[in-house]
């Protein structure tokens, strides 16, 4: 034995000492509640299988809980298949929870859901069922090989890790080296910025083959042996396989205290090794390992007969010579290879020819057998030939079973599909509108439209007709194509019979919104109006929901804002009282929310947003919006800590529902939260995420509120003018587009800004739009006194001021009492009427300190001052800094009921939440408290009730 002596390996592991010390610290981290990901990369056999088993053996001598499951190379077209692989998600579970989402996967269960998003309710019920198990004791989730899972598995792993971030959670990802699939590489650059490790594991070096060697062998390796070994290039398994084979063969003897060998030979690969041990096989044993080989890495028993065509009894004897070479293993019912090489090394020897008719046999076995489509359709792809007709229709109905689960899954499935159809043949039109659906559903809308147009563009079948219209609306709606839509909608209306009565309303709706918020809000109304017309005649509820939504929108943007509030409730009203409207990709709840946040009714709107937030039926679609919405009404009255909770959380899921949108409405609305709290730093941080889509061509439709963050922060930089000329773009985009929707969020300061610049023109203008918006919503009290704010600073007349400050008093929005008061005021003293002006700033400050605006509080005190009233010495109205008294009031409520034992999603759905948004709060309780873990959560919690 040459070179340096080498280190005890550590629970029986050989050169990976260090590798294991790391993964077993973070293992100890786990009872101080510390969430954490590792990621543990290398070749096939390089040992990750070894080192999580050794591991999870660590883990469960500790009282862990642990959770494994793994990717496998013939079941990618299963959707969740890794994740049901680790928890165990089947009908038959012993836990009901993961019964409950089994169902789901197999499609029994009896509760209704939208199909296109089922997705989306099975990764919050994984998380769920993972925090709860977390709650009982520290969790170990182990998911290997993820280089070969499904894409809805890959996204249960992401969203785990992050929304279960301060859970006493480790996961653990194995995976091969590049080259990967977008979606892994993905996965893993997503966990790397969310603070996970990588252990990339390296080849054993020539020391520590040879202690492996010594281990296998209980004797040190000769010269000769320890030569041949290096060839191995320090893969543990090839090495460990060299030995075994050699002993198998009787090429190993012992020389005093080594073992040497007495060939000169090795096998270039591990591949050309298990071939060596194939010859000595019996032809029916070998023909079992090519068919077990076909179905997968670990195979049924059962189905290995079934396509074997024998008795299950023969199989299980016939294959007792594979065990005996050490090539297969037993797991429960289970035929496993000993290793993913060993499988791929069959499975490559057996000819393309043979194995493309194997994998057909194994299909059309499994089909037999009444196997689950998505089982089968993996055969069929890698065994159906061009012309096999039975195969295209198994894999359009695979294609149906995924589409609400995995829609990648469906497009792969359709897209084969659609390459076995002969060319000219009957079905191809529908199948070409299959994969333009499977298109939309994956979120190629590009490429959706694309398809779609090219099929309407040549002679094709008529029932397809239809279908590919509504779709490529959706798809350049998706995109923004406003005027190709619209022709596409005409197109399709002026043919007569060419689209049902649903239909008709359906692409009406997406017409109208394409206007709408393309800028021709008017038109869209008209679209709307028609959709409306038709949907009445059909009698059908779920039709008229699809126009009132898009009718609501459109007056809405047009400052129509009482008749926009009317149409979202007759809208909910229908949509309660219609299965069919609850099941569409609709949420007339959301639209209802908004409808009321926009007429001042902000209780009511929340009530509607926690509704919802608790609505199974869309709230997938919808989740980033939702959060968004309430967010902004937390903002609105004040709640301002509650609100930067809930907008990071709707900026999460918007970036997962990949919608840049929400994301920068949420970062406009940390940045004015940031600039009122004197933090301009983190304020132009902020700031930085967002700003650059006003600078360019094109503004987006929620400009308004970006410009209106953008323009405060400016402000307080002291650039006045760049924050007029940003507001003034914004006002002139929205008189283009004949919208009046951000209207009270620009015109007051673009008022006082114009004023403040000499540009009385434009402040006069201003008002006089303002002023006129209050005929079309005269009910909505913050439309009018922002008429009034206006006009009263434009003609430096305190009465307006003055009737619009009692307007404003009455509501619970924050920014607009107190901007309203802060305006009469100088107006005030501008007058000499410095007592009434002190009472106005008295009233702003009040607010102010409230919610911890302390930079426009300061702004307020210096106000105070010059009219004679200075604030004098106030008690702090802030919350301390740390410790219970710190929290804010959800805060305190999130953490009493976590402290009951309720899981995130449990401790949501009672405060009609997202568990997004309690995760976050979590987070702010955990830094304020000082404490790392619900147990230290719990005990604070105690002693500040008692």
């Amino acid at each position: 034995m040459s070179g340096s002596a080498v280190k005890p390996p550590a629970a029986g592991l050989v050169g990976r000492e260090g590798e294991l010390d790391l993964a077993l610290a973070e293992l100890s981290g786990l009872r101080d509640g510390r969430s954490s990901v590792l990621v543990v990369e290398g070749e096939a056999g390089i040992g990750k299988t070894r080192l999580v088993e050794t591991l999870a053996e660590e883990a469960r001598s500790r009282g862990l809980r642990v959770l494994c499951g793994g990717g496998h190379p013939f079941e990618r077209a299963r959707p969740f298949g890794l994740a049901a692989s680790a928890l165990d998600l089947t009908p038959r579970s012993p836990d009901p929870r993961a019964a409950a989402i089994g169902e789901l996967l197999s499609g029994r269960s009896t509760e209704p859901a939208d199909a296109g998003e089922i997705r989306y309710r099975v990764v919050e019920e994984i998380v769920d069922l993972v925090e709860t198990a977390c709650a009982e004791q520290p969790v170990l989730l182990v998911t290997e090989d993820v280089h070969w899972a499904d894409t809805a598995s890959l996204l249960a792993v992401l969203s785990v890790t992050r929304q279960l971030s301060l859970a006493p959670l480790l996961t653990v990802v194995t995976t091969r080296p590049a080259p990967l699939p977008g979606s892994v590489v993905r996965l893993l650059d997503d966990l790397t910025d969310g603070g996970g490790r990588t252990l990339r594991l390296a080849p054993l070096t020539p020391d520590e083959v040879t202690a492996l060697a010594t281990r296998t062998l209980e004797a040190a390796p000769g010269p000769r042996l320890t030569a041949m070994l290096d060839k191995a290039g320090g893969n543990p398994l090839w090495v460990t396989a060299v030995l075994r084979s050699l002993t198998t063969d009787g090429a190993l003897v012992r020389t005093g205290s080594e073992v040497e060998v007495t060939v000169s030979e090795l096998p270039d690969s591990l591949g050309e090794l298990v071939t060596r041990r194939l010859r000595d096989l019996p032809g029916p044993t070998l023909e079992l390992l090519r068919v077990a080989a076909v179905l997968g890495d670990a195979v049924s028993l059962r189905d290995v007969a079934a396509v074997a065509h024998r008795p299950p009894l023969d199989v299980a004897g016939q294959l007792a010579a594979a065990y005996d070479a050490q090539l297969l293993d037993r797991v429960d019912h289970r035929v496993v290879f000993r290793h993913q090489l060993v499988h791929d090394a069959i499975y490559q020897q057996v000819p393309v020819p043979t194995r493309r008719l194997l994998h057909r046999e194994a299909a059309v076995a499994l089909m037999a057998a009444g196997a689950d489509p998505l089982a089968v359709a993996d055969h069929l792809v890698l065994g159906a030939e061009r012309g096999d007709e039975e195969a295209v229709a198994w894999l359009r109905h695979a294609a149906q079973d995924a589409a609400g689960q995995a829609p990648s899954v469906t497009l792969d499935l359709i897209r084969r599909a659609e390459a076995l159809l002969p060319g000219g043949h009957p079905d191809a039109d529908a199948v070409s509108a299959d994969v333009v659906q499977a298109l939309l559903r994956a979120g190629d809308v590009a490429e959706a439209s694309a398809r779609a147009e090219a099929v309407l563009e040549r002679p094709h079948a008529a029932e397809v007709d239809a279908p590919l219209r509504v779709a490529l609306v959706a798809a350049l709606a998706l995109q923004n194509r406003a005027d190709e839509l619209v022709a596409v909608v005409e197109a399709g209306l002026a043919t007569p019979g060419l689209l049902s009565p649903a239909e008709q309303v359906v692409v009406l709706a997406q017409q109208s919104w394409a206007l709408t918020y393309s800028g021709a809000p008017a038109a869209g109304e008209d679209v709307a109006t028609r959709a409306l017309a038709v949907a009445t005649e059909t009698g059908d509820p779920a039709t008229s929901v699809w126009a009132l939504t898009a009718l609501l929108v459109a007056e809405g943007r047009q400052g129509r804002f009482d008749a926009a509030l009317d149409h979202a409730r007759r809208a909910t009203s229908l949509a309660d009282a219609s299965p069919a409207a609850r099941a569409m990709p609709l949420q007339p709840r959301l639209m209802l929310g908004m409808a009321l946040f926009d007429c001042d009714l902000v209780g009511e709107a929340r009530a509607a947003f926690r509704a919802a937030l608790d609505d199974e039926f869309g709230s997938a679609w919808w989740l980033s919006a939702t959060l968004m919405a309430d967010a902004q009404a937390s903002y609105a009255v004040g709640d301002w800590d509650d609100a930067v909770a809930g907008l990071m959380a709707g900026e999460q899921a918007a970036r997962e529902k990949a919608n840049p949108l929400l994301e920068w409405q949420s970062l406009a609305y940390r940045t004015v939260i940031a600039t009122g709290r004197g933090d301009l730093p983190a304020a132009r941080e902020l700031a930085g995420g967002f700003t650059g889509v006003l600078a360019g061509e094109q503004l987006p439709y929620n400009a308004g509120v970006l410009a209106f963050a953008a323009a405060g922060l400016m402000a307080a930089d002291g650039d006045r003018p760049g924050a007029f000329a940003l507001l003034l773009r914004c006002w002139r985009a929205e008189a283009e587009r004949t919208s009046r929707f951000y209207h009270r969020f620009l015109a007051p300061d673009l008022v006082r800004l114009a004023l403040a610049l000499g540009r009385t023109d434009v402040a006069t203008e201003v008002a006089g739009t303002v002023e006129d918006d209050v005929r079309l919503a005269p009910g909505v009290a913050t439309v009018r006194s922002t008429a009034l704010r206006c006009r009263g600073l434009v003609d430096d007349d305190p009465e307006p001021l003055l009737a619009a400050a009692e307007l404003a008093r009455r509501s619970p929005l924050v920014v607009e009492h107190t901007g309203t008061c802060e305006d009469a005021a100088s107006v005030l003293a501008r007058e000499g009427q410095h007592d009434a002006a002190a009472r106005l700033l008295g009233e702003a400050l009040e607010r102010y300190e409230a919610v911890g605006a302390e930079a426009w509080a300061g702004r307020v005190r210096a106000g105070l001052r010059s009219v004679g009233a200075p604030p004098g010495v106030r008690g702090s109205r802030h919350r301390p800094g740390q410790g219970w008294e710190s929290l804010t009031s959800t805060e305190r409520t999130v953490s009493l009921l976590v402290a009951e034992g309720l899981t995130n999603g449990a401790a949501a759905r009672r405060m009609y939440i997202s568990p997004h948004t309690v995760n976050t709060h979590l987070r702010h309780v955990y830094a304020k408290l000082g404490v790392s873990n619900r147990v230290e959560l719990s005990a604070v919690v105690h002693r500040s009730i008692e």
